[in-house]
């Protein structure tokens, strides 16, 4: 059988070993997490150690679950679990008349299992035979017991001694630690419990809690709460920062999210490139570069249209005097990069009558007494710069 939800859930403590003496059956109580959450699944034996052997009276069909009162393992359960506040388990009257009022819901017997087997198959694959079946409850001052119809192989293990104990499987109160519900019981030869009847205690986790661990670390990732935040906790949180019917529609949305991400990265990588999307790196370096030498030939070729544009200007302030010889390479770079500027100066700038031809067929003139002697380049200068001869003639001397 497994625990089943009862009140608030708590936390989910360490993994712990299953106390059993065969190695098989522990590890494979070792593969299991040993954690609840709204109760704790408790496992006890109580075939009675006193009577080596085994009763006569068990293997006839009577056996002792639990005591009466306060009980509690000797390794401290239920005290040192994670979550839990109690600090031992507890069957009063009332607590016997509540889980007796659960057995007379049930339509089928209780097994009584080896080892507890029936929990462990799912992990272990191996058979899960039942060894007996509790077909009644009985509160007394001492405790609650059991009437059991063993099989004939149970009963021949318990007269055998072989068997002494029996271990029921029950969910509890974390709080109180009040039994609440008997689920199954097992065949065992592990006592965990001294000095009283029920010999054994042990933890055991259900599938459904395991679920609910999940649910637990998720709401704290999300909440931004401590490993250590129990259900309690978690629900405060949720209940300030998420309206609860939300709660659902949003990590259904993040799982949708998630999916649809991972599709899509599957498919990526199981899909070759689309050539309709992408093309190969060093197709696209190559048109690169290809698109920077068609872009630097377009600007020789604007540069060049420019000069032919303005190269009757260009020849005609040659031959007027406004451009000196020495400045036409200047002229032509201003056409490529600024043709309006070059536009611009031809007109602004007067003509030059000395740069329009020599006197001396292409000789210096004898220079006179008191007249400067000037170059073409320098005479054009001189008009640029307003002066006279003269003073041109002083002002390159201090240079």
């Amino acid at each position: 059988m497994r625990g089943r939800a009862k009140g608030k859930r708590a936390t989910a403590e360490p993994r712990q070993p299953f106390l059993c003496s065969a190695p098989w059956y522990t590890r494979a109580m070792d593969a299991i997490q040993d954690t609840s959450l709204l109760t704790r699944a408790a496992l006890l034996s109580a075939l009675s150690p006193t009577q080596p052997g085994g009763d006569a009276s068990v293997a006839a069909g009577r056996i002792q679950l639990f005591p009466a009162g306060a009980f509690a393992a000797r390794d401290g359960r239920p005290g040192n679990l994670k979550g839990v506040t109690a600090k031992a388990w507890r069957l009063t009257p009332e607590d016997a008349d509540a889980l007796l009022a659960l057995w007379r819901q049930r339509a089928t017997p209780v097994v009584v299992d080896y080892e507890h087997q029936t929990h462990l198959s799912r992990e272990n694959g191996q058979p899960a035979p039942a060894a007996g079946w509790i077909t009644a409850l009985e509160a007394t001052p001492e405790g609650l017991f059991a009437s059991v119809e063993w099989t004939d192989k149970a009963r021949a293990h318990i007269r055998a001694g072989e068997y002494r104990f029996i271990s029921p499987t029950f969910s509890f109160d974390r709080r109180s630690g009040a039994v609440l519900e008997l689920h199954s019981a097992a065949l065992t030869n592990n006592p965990a419990l001294d000095g009283m009847d029920p010999a054994s205690a042990k933890t055991h986790n259900t599938q459904e809690d395991k679920h609910m661990d999940k649910l637990l670390a998720l709401l704290r990732t999300l909440l931004g709460l401590p490993d250590t935040a129990d259900e309690a906790q978690c629900a405060e949180a949720l209940s300030r920062h998420l309206p609860q019917q939300n709660l659902i529609a949003l990590l259904q949305s993040k799982d949708a999210a998630l999916a649809t991400a991972q599709a899509e990265l599957a498919g990526a990588k199981a899909a070759p490139p689309d050539p309709g999307k992408y093309v190969a790196l060093a197709t696209f370096q190559a048109v690169q570069q290809e698109a920077a030498q068609l872009r630097a030939k377009l600007a020789e070729m604007e540069g060049a249209a420019a000069v032919a544009a303005l190269s009757g200007e260009i020849e005609a302030a040659l031959k007027d005097g406004r451009l000196a010889a020495s400045a036409k390479p200047w002229a032509e770079g201003l056409a490529k990069s600024n043709p309006d500027a070059l536009r611009e100066f031809l007109k602004s700038t007067p003509p030059v009558t000395a740069l329009k031809g020599t006197q001396t067929g292409g000789k210096q003139p004898d220079a006179t007494p008191g007249t400067a002697s000037l170059t073409a380049e320098e005479e054009y200068a001189r008009v640029q710069l307003g002066l006279t001869a003269e003073e041109y003639a002083k002002h390159k001397e201090s240079v």
